[in-house]
């Protein structure tokens, strides 16, 4: 990942952490565009986000990912992606400047948060994450309902944002597919398939796949590891 010589020529850092679903986001973008920046890790596991001052400074909320853009801070993944886009003039599908299209991509970004992440991530944490760092026994009673909201969440993708598109509200791929592909490659760290009985959702995660390789590979190499290591397995 992060090809060197970006290091010394371009005024845009990244801070991000690769097992992070927002930072693969923007690691997404950003390379399968060829945009040059700065990659600035932040170990989540270490507390670096809690711990490194500058980042803290970049990203109050101490979270990942964030940007530095020549003293220009940015935080939270959604807000990043679009300002790349116009900020470097990518093309129009990752986010079109046709007020209508634009707001269908708006409402999957506004719906992502507190429905597919919330479910998908409390998912994980609950059920790996947390046990793992903290050598607790998982709560079941949480993991439920993260399951619960997650199975929720992909019935509702699947019966009105792939409705009648190839992708998320669109013929073309957009920042909001990267957003939500990476919800479900977060399942890999456990080597759990959540598309394997849903044909639509398998289609379109191939679709973004294709679209996005050989970026895609390359921003998800961590975690190919961790799953080959079977990081998490024994918490299954």
């Amino acid at each position: 990942l992060l090809r060197a010589e970006k290091l010394n020529m371009s005024s845009l850092r990244l801070f991000f952490d690769a097992f992070s679903q927002p930072s693969r986001a923007i690691l997404l973008l950003l390379e399968s565009n060829k945009v040059q920046y700065q990659p600035c890790l932040i170990n989540i596991a270490k507390a670096e986000h809690i711990t490194n001052e500058e980042f803290v400074k970049i990203s109050p909320n101490k979270t990942v990912p964030a940007i530095d853009d020549n003293g220009f801070h940015l935080f939270e993944s959604a807000a990043i992606l679009k300002y790349l886009v116009a900020k470097y003039s990518l093309p129009d599908h990752w986010y079109p400047k046709d007020i209508t299209r634009r707001a269908k991509i708006d409402e999957y970004l506004s719906w992502h948060t507190a429905n597919l992440r919330l479910g998908a991530a409390g998912f994980m944490f609950n059920k790996f994450i947390f046990p793992r760092m903290m050598g607790a026994e998982p709560d079941e009673k949480k993991i439920q309902e993260a399951e619960g909201m997650l199975q929720k969440s992909i019935r509702m993708f699947e019966k009105h944002f792939l409705k009648e598109s190839k992708f998320i509200n669109s013929s073309e791929i957009s920042i909001a597919d990267i957003q939500a592909a990476c919800e479900f490659t977060q399942f890999w760290l456990a080597d759990i398939d959540q598309l394997g009985d849903k044909p639509l959702l398998q289609t379109w995660f191939k679709n973004v796949q294709s679209e996005l390789n050989p970026a895609f590979d390359e921003v998800h190499k961590m975690v190919y590891l961790a799953r080959e290591k079977g990081v998490f397995k024994s918490k299954m």
